[in-house]
């Protein structure tokens, strides 16, 4: 479907609108399906059960009417609000008339409950009686499956989006609201005289049988058809609404085949009914809950991409930083030593010239594995400092431990080969620098970077692929 022309939006709007779509279409799982299978299965099963004995009478109960219309209505405006609230989210028009679907269920059922219990009666304008609740019952189960068709017929790979939202909530909802109270304004005071089609003793007339119902049945059959060839099953919404369609049709069905109020096919009817008022509810309950889920994944994965280096597969600088500033504190607290290793990878400029760029990044993926696999602790934390340096964080580690591991570090490098694609076998090493933080040495995070950044020089100018440690004066200051 072609975009209207008043609805036309540039593309970087667009793109918004769709990912915005993207976001509140997610697929049901093979559970949902398989859910939806099996109540459409009971739904068909039950109301093909209930056929032979629709007619039988039974025990009238005006509580009954109150509770369900109660149900109704809730579950129906609940439905309407949060199928308006993705039409503002997307701007996608489907759901705006969606909304208007459920709404106009909102605007006619309660005054239809209210004619059948005769609640409206002690009103002076109201000169309908209950026989004329059916023909809010038409209205009804006429326009609900004519809204949805209609949204339906907007939603396709081109579907209407709009930023115009308040001038399409004013035209669409204003028109529905409108005729809707009309149609009660006509019903309820009997101005359009309509043909009673409840006849005394509560039977069904033939219009009612005849004519009306397999209208409604036609409706809720054709929007249905609508909801699938154009929905695909493609996100939760619209596969419940497959679902609450094939409850009003079987619904529409029972109730005429009844034949009369307070049979047991009418109150199967009305059962059927709010399985069709409560599918879309659960529908946005479990998208509510998917994008909840989708939320903290999509948090997580920001989290991981702002404090992990990517190419390395480590901590990042501004992570390293963060930590630092941590465990220092933390030291302080604990009066425990904290250590801190810095190791630069020889030659690597060199290396990159003679293997390439590609060859250089695989590299340093190779360091960095080898960092990684040395650390042992939770607690520690192995980062990229930049370029070819990378850095170990050990809290609650000595000078002497710090040492030691970064020579298993080096040792791994160094006799770790690497094999390229053409097969040869290239090696690389790494020198690196020490420095350790006491509870009575410097306190600040600057200097233990310095000191260990000082020892790494240290190491470079002594041959490179080796471990040093600060000089024995130090360079760090007192503590506090």
């Amino acid at each position: 479907m072609l975009l209207h022309q008043d609805t036309l939006r540039p593309l970087d709007y667009l793109n918004k609108v769709m990912h915005n779509y993207s976001q509140l279409s997610i697929a049901p799982s093979k559970l949902q399906y398989a859910i939806l299978g099996i109540l459409t299965l009971l739904i068909i099963v039950g109301s093909v059960w209930v056929l032979p004995v629709a007619q039988d009478p039974s025990i009238p109960s005006s509580g009954f009417l109150g509770m369900y219309g109660s149900a109704v209505f809730l579950l129906e405006l609940i439905s309407a609000i949060l199928l308006y609230a993705h039409f503002r989210q997307t701007g996608l028009v489907t759901y705006a008339w969606l909304s208007m679907a459920y709404l106009w269920v909102v605007l006619l059922s309660p005054f239809q409950i209210a004619l059948l219990t005769d609640s409206l009666s002690q009103f002076s304008l109201v000169t309908a009686t209950n026989g004329d609740a059916a023909w809010l019952w038409v209205a009804w189960h006429l326009g609900f499956p004519l809204f949805i068709a209609a949204a339906m017929m907007m939603d396709d790979d081109y579907p209407i989006v709009t930023q115009k939202l308040n001038t399409w909530s004013y035209s669409l909802f204003g028109i529905g609201i409108g005729f809707a109270v009309l149609l009660l304004i006509a019903t309820l005071n009997t101005w359009l005289s309509l043909p009673s089609l409840v006849l005394p003793g509560r039977d069904f007339s033939d219009s009612l049988s005849l004519l009306y119902g397999p209208a409604v049945m036609f409706c809720c059959a054709f929007a249905l058809t609508i909801v699938v060839v154009k929905g695909k099953f493609r996100n939760a919404i619209y596969s419940w609404l497959a679902l609450a369609l094939v409850a009003a049709l079987c619904e529409s069905i029972v109730m005429i085949y009844s034949g009369s109020r307070f049979s047991y096919g009418w109150y199967a009817a009305r059962a059927l009914s709010m399985v069709s008022s409560c599918a879309v509810v659960i529908a946005l309950l479990i998208e509510n809950i998917q994008l909840q889920h989708k939320v903290v994944e999509q948090n997580a994965t920001l989290k991981r991409m702002a404090t992990m280096d990517e190419l390395s597969g480590l901590a990042n600088r501004r992570e390293l930083d963060e930590r630092i500033q941590t465990e220092i504190q933390r030291a302080m607290r604990e009066r425990t030593p904290i250590s801190m290793i810095l190791a630069d990878i020889d030659k690597f400029k060199q290396f990159n010239d003679n293997y390439g760029h590609i060859v250089g990044d695989l590299c340093l993926k190779h360091v960095a594995g080898c960092l990684q696999r040395n650390i042992l602790r939770h607690t520690d934390l192995a980062a990229r400092y930049g370029g070819e340096e990378f850095a170990i964080l050990l809290p609650n580690t000595t000078e002497n431990d710090a040492a030691d591991l970064a020579e298993h570090v080096r040792k791994t490098i160094a006799y770790s080969p690497i094999v390229l694609e053409s097969g040869k076998i290239v090696t690389v090493t790494a020198s690196f620098g020490v420095a350790t933080l006491t509870p009575n040495s410097a306190s600040d995070a600057t200097e233990l970077v310095r000191t260990a950044d000082g020892a790494l020089y240290q190491a470079k100018a002594c041959g490179r692929n080796c471990v040093q440690r600060p000089p024995p004066a130090g360079i760090i200051s007192e503590m506090n």
